[in-house]
């Protein structure tokens, strides 16, 4: 318990540094000023292609549902998604809201490792497909004499790091000697529970027709939350070529995704700042952009706390029923 609280401290106050490092570098009044003169058709323009980005999420996330036998409609699926949206922005931690979707597939459907994979693998190929985009984007930026080296170092790792996901995922030959070295330093129930979920995803990988399905939809999906940014950046004056979005944002999105900060605040507009910087955007445009992205996706994720607050309603008046019921009862 103590050692939790320390971990949510410290990731509080780290986000806290880097924000107040930031509005002390570029200046508050500043960062008010850019924020006041957003332009409201490309703003909003960006709220739509979001939420259009989580509609499509949602169907992701149903067809892996369904591909678990887990048959629960689209209309619930969604509540449940958004849900998970809704507390990814509100908790310490922004996958927290994963662990909301996981109990309630599992509550609903009694499927406690269908609701974990389905999850996981939802996640999982978020992030392959983000970060294949900025693997194919990187070529044309590495050739490129205007790039910043702070631009280039990321580039790299990032295709390192993609090439080695790709074969640990897909190649239980490249797997085994990780797999031993995982058997030594983790518990053995941990262990089992990763070896279960790795299989999935290695069966996964031999569903051709899944597996196109689901990617395909995740192209789009990824697509439309990078292009939220670009339609973000043109509110605040940025006119870049969108294809900068496309290696930078995955980027940014990864290292915000780091479990060191409060849900990535301050993380990821330190590092848009930076990457962004290398391509010719100023801090003031770069980190406002980063921070009102953050502020659409909690908007965009309000309906998620509404249908979270009238469930709790709804189950607590039945409580009430409930024990009116037996008070009766006891009364007769």
């Amino acid at each position: 318990m103590i050692r939790r609280v320390l971990v949510q401290g410290f990731k509080i106050v780290f986000s806290g540094l880097l924000i107040g490092f930031l509005l002390h570098r570029i200046g508050i009044e500043k960062v008010a000023e850019q924020l006041r003169s957003v332009n409201a058709y490309w703003l909003i323009g960006a709220l739509i292609l979001f939420t259009v980005s989580n509609l499509l999420g949602s169907f992701q996330w149903w067809l892996l549902l369904r591909s678990e036998g887990i048959r629960i409609g689209w209309r619930k699926t969604l509540s449940f998604y958004f849900v998970g949206l809704f507390f990814n922005n509100l908790l310490i931690s922004n996958l927290g809201g994963d662990l909301f979707r996981m109990m309630d597939v599992r509550r609903y459907s009694k499927r406690g490792s269908g609701a974990v994979s389905t999850v996981f693998l939802d996640r999982l190929v978020g992030l392959f497909v983000l970060s294949g985009m900025a693997v194919l984007a990187a070529p044309w930026f590495m050739i490129r004499e205007d790039i910043h080296s702070a631009v280039r170092l990321p580039i790299i790792v990032l295709i390192g790091g993609w090439v080695f996901m790709l074969f640990f995922l897909f190649s239980k030959r490249f797997v085994r000697p990780f797999a031993w070295l995982i058997q030594w330093t983790i518990p053995e129930g941990i262990t089992a529970k990763a070896r279960e979920i790795y299989e999935k995803i290695y069966h996964f990988g031999r569903r051709k027709n899944l597996l196109f399905r689901i990617v395909g939809i995740s192209f789009f999906v990824q697509s439309a939350r990078i292009m939220t940014h670009y339609l973000l950046g043109r509110s605040l004056g940025v006119t870049i070529s969108p294809l900068y979005f496309f290696l930078i944002i995955p980027i940014v999105a990864i290292i915000a995704n780091l479990p060191v900060s409060l849900g990535g605040i301050g993380l990821r507009e330190q590092t848009g700042v930076v990457l962004f910087g290398g391509v010719g955007v100023i801090a003031l445009q770069a980190f406002s952009m980063e921070f009102l992205a953050y502020l659409v996706a909690v908007v965009v994720s309000l309906p998620g706390g509404i249908v979270f607050m009238s469930r709790r309603g709804i189950e607590a008046g039945r409580a009430e029923v409930l024990s009116e019921r037996i008070g009766k009862g006891e009364r007769q």
